[in-house]
């Protein structure tokens, strides 16, 4: 029997996502919704009492509402993914991101209230947590975090200010250094000094880079690109999503390492770009924002939560 899904906010850019591949999903059903009705609590109760699992892709202050509704149908509430940012550092909730290790992918499969995690900290969180969990990288490290978005992830104001003739070419935000996903990298790596975090955009629609440049002296013992490289590798050598590509692989003819190559999957590769010489690296991970940074992950989630292939639609 097919698993009943409600979409609460489909007509945003991850929900619209979310609904596309899950339409392609062999074991669920999408439930229409009457978008004159959607804010309608009693309707939205209505809903998520007919749902298996239900999707939150609304902003935090209504995902939060609507888990409060969800959780006054008691045994009956269906598996909440959220994927605002409300819940991602709540301990109650369990993180949406199962490769990080298998007490997050356990935690998954046993929740019925999963926080989806931010595109940004995705691509942080996967690159930092082999190094701590391995000891090799002390969590009191003054880490610095770059990246760059395609504009989808600003959302409908920003895809339509690039559309726009005199929007501008390339931006860096966030310049008060508190952006949004900053808490759940701090939380699920256990750091105790705030990350310099810098996002930025680019104009194009899809895809991202999350860049941490290292010192090989910042690490707890002594190490070279070939150690780093063997250490991802060996952390995600059972995932089904995440890659860590070999040295020039995954790069241009002339070098570049361009953002947008994953865009409409669920994949993630990441890459180690060492000197060995000047004893420094930059550990890079690409991957969609609106997919393994979005609305893949979310999915991924369901598979997990309801006992199906984690690949499932993806």
């Amino acid at each position: 029997m097919k698993k009943e899904i409600f979409i609460d906010g489909e007509t945003g850019t991850t929900g619209l996502q979310v609904h596309e591949k899950l339409s392609k999903h062999p074991n669920v059903n999408i439930l229409s919704v009457n978008q004159s009705k959607r804010k309608d609590i009693s309707y939205k109760k209505e809903m998520l009492a007919k749902s298996d699992v239900t999707f939150l892709c609304l902003p935090d202050e209504i995902s939060v509402e609507t888990v409060q509704i969800a959780d006054e149908l008691g045994h009956e509430s269906p598996i909440i993914i959220d994927a605002s940012t409300a819940h991602r550092t709540n301990p109650n909730w369990s993180y949406g991101l199962p490769e990080l290790g298998e007490n997050y992918r356990k935690n998954i499969e046993k929740s019925k209230r999963i926080a989806s995690p931010g595109c940004y900290s995705t691509g942080a969180n996967v690159i930092l947590k082999p190094l701590i969990s391995h000891g090799i990288l002390s969590q009191d490290l003054p880490i610095i975090i770059n990246a760059v978005s395609g504009y989808s992830g600003g959302g409908k104001s920003m895809i339509n200010y690039f559309r726009e003739t005199d929007h501008e070419p390339f931006f860096n935000y966030g310049l008060k250094l508190n952006h949004k996903h900053l808490p759940e990298i701090i939380y699920h790596n256990k750091l105790r000094k705030i990350p310099i975090f810098s996002p930025s955009v680019g104009d194009f629609i899809q895809g991202m880079v999350v860049s941490i440049p290292l010192h090989f002296s910042w690490f707890t013992e002594k190490v070279n690109t070939e150690t780093i490289q063997c250490l991802m590798e060996e952390f995600y050598s059972g995932s089904n999503f995440i890659k860590v590509l070999k040295k020039n692989e995954g790069i241009s003819d002339k070098g570049y390492f361009r953002p947008d190559n994953l865009v409409g999957t669920n994949f993630l590769d990441i890459s180690i770009f060492g000197n060995d010489d000047n004893n420094q690296l930059i550990i890079s991970s690409r991957l969609d924002n609106l997919g393994k940074g979005a609305s893949g992950a979310a999915i991924q989630s369901m598979n997990i939560a309801l006992g199906f292939d984690e690949t499932l639609g993806l």
